[in-house]
């Protein structure tokens, strides 16, 4: 586990195989609800998730058993779906 700084007081989490929270959450997010919710919600779940699910484990006590909670900035007007990809029919 690596630990990234970002500002005074702050870090950003990431595992060197699997990648970093959020994008690892994000992974799972879009395969299981990908054509079952809007974009928004979609992160909203990935918060949550990286807020609940994940803790940091390191050798140093001020940076044991730490959360991280990200944060989402829209400046959307529309609601974002995805639509099921089509099936390939060349092949």
């Amino acid at each position: 586990m690596v630990k990234v700084r970002q500002a005074v007081g702050y870090y950003s989490w990431r595992n060197l195989q699997e990648g970093s929270w959020y994008i690892q959450a994000l992974c799972i997010v879009l395969e299981n609800y990908a054509n079952k919710m809007e974009l928004v919600q979609m992160l909203t779940q990935v918060n949550r998730m990286v807020a609940y699910e994940f803790e940091s484990c390191s050798d140093e006590k001020f940076t044991e058993s730490k959360k991280q909670m990200p944060s989402i900035t829209s400046m959307l007007t529309r609601y974002v779906h995805f639509r099921p990809k089509k099936p390939d029919i060349r092949g």
